[in-house]
């Protein structure tokens, strides 16, 4: 009993130590290991995961910073609102080329005559100027993908003198230039090619020898297949290269060629082409729109080709322009509201997107619709047309 009483109070002892002990320990915890922890490990602790979040999502655009900032000033030498609505005025081709003088297009205008071809020929080189400047001052990680944008120029070329072989004519050498892929040694043999199976065996050791492989029995089956490649191609460049915003651009570039299939789908109902042809002459670039194209070819009425687009962001520019071509019967109006609309995606991304690979694709989406609008205004001058009538076709 007593013995049992003695173990009692023994344990009682060892409890009341060990609480002490432990009470002492968690002391110490809260008075001195609290406070270092607060002052120096989270501090720490916090640094290292600002800095990972800052490598991660600032690194990708540091190498687009220069060019970036180079783009920004070599927007003095863009063609201002201001400018363009001066160009509209212009009374002939002559007025129209001076007035450019001291934009990246007055060198080539200023060697030609007062002739409109010319004239859009020496725009042209103009804006491919503006993407070599653009590759030079660019980052090595973007170099592929300008690359790869500049094909889209190049099939130009290819097509002039495809469809001079196909329809077997003779090309006007000043209408083409060498450009990226397309060198003067190349350029030289495709324009001593007599035949487009001659073209063919030029283009074998080139990075369209896949294109030219096929004989296609109608022209337009060729600019369809070149297209798709060239927009492969691109696709292709910016999931290899994983750039950043890539799938931004990408959108861009989509919607790009969704205005163009659009577009090539109220010319072919115009010229009441058969509709099982139609869907063959489309590029598929495999967006949302590729979806609808059975329906929109197999549309009734023109009111019933704008109402399939309901649920898309083509809506309610194909409703407007519906509702102006019902007033003239001219389709431009579709166009013109199509490009407005790109134009307003392309910006509204810019403020989105101000840093990193998107504000050079956007210089160059730019620079190419204010191409269109050059192409549209001396189209225009040399017509006759009003100023008026000019600036209602601009975007």
């Amino acid at each position: 009993m007593v013995n049992s009483t003695l173990l009692n109070v023994t344990n009682a002892l060892a409890n009341v130590n060990n609480s002490l002990v432990t009470d002492t320990k968690t002391a110490f915890l809260n008075n001195y290991i609290g406070p270092v922890l607060v002052l120096f490990v989270l501090p720490v602790i916090l640094a290292v995961v600002i800095l990972i979040f800052v490598v991660r999502n600032v690194t990708p655009i540091m190498h687009f910073l220069y060019a970036d900032a180079r783009i920004h000033a070599r927007s003095n030498y863009t063609v201002s609102g201001s400018l363009l609505l001066e160009l509209t005025g212009a009374k002939s081709l002559k007025e129209f080329r001076s007035l450019l003088r001291d934009t990246i297009y007055g060198e080539h205008l200023e060697k030609i005559e007062d002739n409109l071809r010319s004239v859009h020929v020496s725009l042209e080189k103009g804006y491919t100027d503006s993407i070599y400047e653009l590759i030079e001052m660019s980052p090595q990680k973007s170099k592929p993908l300008l690359d790869s944008y500049l094909m889209f120029l190049e099939v130009k070329m290819l097509k002039i003198i495809y469809r001079a072989k196909f329809n077997k004519v003779e090309i006007d050498e000043s209408f083409v230039y060498p450009i990226g892929n397309i060198d003067r040694n190349l350029l030289k043999h495709l324009l001593d090619a007599e035949t487009v199976a001659d073209i063919s065996v030029v283009m074998t050791n080139t990075t369209y020898s896949k294109v030219f492989e096929k004989k296609y029995p109608a022209l337009e089956e060729f600019e369809v297949a070149v297209d798709e490649f060239v927009f492969n191609n691109f696709v292709d460049t910016i999931k290899k290269t994983k750039i950043y915003d890539g799938n931004c651009i990408i959108d861009i570039l989509n919607k790009k060629i969704d205005i163009y299939n659009i577009l090539a789908l109220l010319k072919f109902r115009i010229r009441g082409m058969e509709k099982e042809k139609q869907k063959n002459l489309l590029v598929n670039n495999k967006s949302s729109l590729c979806l609808r194209f059975d329906k929109l070819i197999n549309a009734e009425t023109l009111k019933d080709f704008a109402e399939e687009f309901k649920g898309m962001v083509y809506y309610e520019s194909l409703t407007k322009a519906f509702e102006k071509y019902e007033k003239d019967n001219s389709l431009a109006h579709f166009e013109n509201e199509l490009y407005r609309l790109f134009k307003k995606h392309v910006m509204d991304n810019e403020l989105a997107h101000t840093l990193g690979p998107y504000p050079l694709f956007s210089y160059l989406i730019k620079r190419e619709l204010e191409l269109r609008n050059l192409f549209i205004t001396s189209r225009g001058i040399d017509a006759g047309f009003s100023t008026e009538k000019i600036k209602e076709m601009i975007t």
